[in-house]
């Protein structure tokens, strides 16, 4: 096990693994605005395509091979934005070698991958944190805060709803979505590590699963282009705590447009989260007419998700989304594909 570097004096050197759209849209950007840090390093299978990366963010190191940059003195750590069924070995290798990783959604395909990079993360006493970005949504942070006051009572209920056109329309390329081996399944494997996590941290206590149903066996394509597949196109979970409240989690690539919203339901009144557009939170009292639409509080703007995993390598912090924080929703996900695989029970 490699000694456990300080950074005192110098920046958290970052390597990027698979350039994807997830690496373009979030992962560079977020940490070119990161302060602390230093990207340093970026792997791709398309060489051409990472020159024009590491021009972009003045990036002086270039892999097509993974490993090898895994095996760099000039990386500290790591974002791996690779196919979900690379997600368990690299991230593997990474923490082997001495490197922090931030890992995409899901961590792993199952839980068994899951809990063995908890345990090798241990062993090499390094940060692993999972990329559930939408803990740090402001108006996610907001409500979390609404909802530990008591602002609309006792939560009752809830229910959690994220659905877009399919993982093409927000990466063209990506086919590999598609291919179970893989992906490790459809929309729920996709879009529900999102949900799972973020109904969890707004609810403040873990979530089982009571019921799953999804389509199945959809071997045509959707005429907005997805390629054609097998893997589940829409997925309905119920949803409860232990505390007894009750809720739902739908999520689906079969939509026209994007759709991502959170409801929970009180004994005082109501409270929903818009990720899209329109007012971020808008809450309703029993005790009062109308709707109100809560300012975001100043202090849920920072840090970020980038500020905060270079956070807790400089100071040996838990991350908030941690490996065994990563691992319920994984949990979660098994769970609901075992339900949907129970054959259905008609009534007459």
């Amino acid at each position: 096990m490699k000694n456990f570097p300080s950074f005192r004096n110098r920046p958290v050197r970052i390597g990027v693994i698979g350039l994807g759209q997830i690496a373009l849209k979030a992962h560079l950007p977020g940490y070119a605005k990161a302060a602390g840090c230093q990207l340093t390093a970026v792997h791709s299978l398309r060489e051409a395509h990472a020159k024009e990366v590491a021009t972009q963010y003045l990036i002086p190191h270039i892999y097509k091979d993974y490993q090898k940059l895994l095996e760099s003195e000039d990386v500290d750590a790591v974002s791996i934005c690779t196919p979900n069924f690379t997600h368990v070995p690299i991230a593997l290798k990474a923490l082997r070698e001495g490197k922090h990783v931030l890992l995409e959604k899901p961590m792993a395909m199952d839980r068994a991958g899951a809990l063995d990079l908890i345990k090798a993360a241990k062993k090499a006493k390094r940060i692993l944190m999972v990329h559930h970005n939408m803990r740090f949504d402001p108006a996610v942070r907001t409500a979390e805060k609404l909802l530990r006051k008591k602002a609309i009572g006792e939560v009752l209920a809830f229910r959690g709803h994220l659905t877009h056109r399919g993982p093409q329309a927000w990466s063209p390329k990506a086919d590999w979505f598609f291919d179970k081996s893989r992906s490790g399944g459809g929309a729920l494997m996709d879009l529900g590590p999102h949900v799972f996590d973020t109904l969890a941290f707004l609810l403040g206590e873990p979530l089982t699963m009571a019921g799953a149903v999804a389509t199945s066996g959809k071997t045509g394509a959707i005429q907005h282009g997805s390629l054609a597949t097998k893997n589940e196109i829409h997925c309905s979970c119920l949803l409860r705590t232990k505390s007894g409240s009750v809720g739902s989690a739908t999520v689906g690539w079969a939509d026209t447009s994007y759709h991502n919203r959170y409801y929970f339901y009180g004994s005082k009144g109501t409270l929903s989260i818009n990720l899209v557009k329109g007012d971020p939170i808008t809450m309703e009292l029993r005790s009062q007419e109308g709707r109100m639409n809560p300012d975001l509080d100043k202090d849920s703007f920072s840090p970020t998700l980038y500020e905060h995993f270079i956070d807790c390598i400089q100071h040996g912090k838990t991350p908030w989304v941690s490996g065994e924080e990563g691992l319920k929703s994984v949990e979660l996900i098994e769970a609901g594909y075992r339900l949907i695989r129970r054959p259905a029970v008609t009534v007459i």
